[in-house]
C-alpha cells in the first residue's frame, strides 16, 4: 500500500514515517520506491533501513545533530543482519502457522556479529561523523 500510494503520486520525495510498524515487506517497499527513482526520507528505529541509506540524519532533541554516511564496513555488517532477519522471517512464518520452533529449528550457528557491529558502530560515530 505504501509503495502503490508513492509510485501513483507524481511527488519525486516520499516521506515515510515508521514503516516497520505498517505490517509490510518494508525493505520490499523501500526497495521499490528507489528503484523508481523516488527520493525517500524515513523517520526509523529499523537498523535494516538506516543501513539501506547512503546517508542518515541523527535528530537529538527536536533538530539535526549529525550526518553520517554509510561506510563499506556498515555494508558489510548490513548483509549480515539481512541473512539474520531472513532467519527470524522463518522463524515468525512457523510460529503463526501454528507449529512449534522446535520442529524446524535450523541447526546452523553463526557467528556472533554484536561486538563487531557496536565496535563500527562507535568509530564511525566517533571518527566519521559530519558536523
Amino acid at each position: 500500500m505504501v509503495g502503490d500510494v508513492a509510485l501513483i503520486s507524481n511527488a519525486p520525495v516520499v516521506l515515510i514515517d515508521e514503516i516497520e510498524n505498517a505490517g509490510i515487506d518494508r525493505l520490499l517497499a523501500m526497495a521499490i520506491l528507489a528503484a523508481h527513482g523516488k527520493i525517500v526520507l524515513v523517520v526509523t528505529h529499523d537498523p535494516m533501513l538506516m543501513l539501506m541509506a547512503g546517508r542518515r540524519v541523527i535528530m537529538k532533541n527536536g533538530g539535526m545533530h549529525n550526518l553520517h554516511r554509510t561506510t563499506p564496513a556498515e555494508i558489510a555488517i548490513k548483509e549480515t543482519l539481512a541473512t539474520r532477519e531472513k532467519e527470524l522471517s522463518q522463524l515468525r512464518d512457523i510460529l503463526r502457522s501454528g507449529r512449534q520452533l522446535t520442529d524446524n529449528v535450523p541447526q546452523k550457528e553463526a557467528p556472533d556479529q554484536w561486538p563487531a557491529f557496536c565496535c563500527t558502530a562507535r568509530s564511525i560515530s566517533a571518527d566519521h561523523s559530519v558536523k
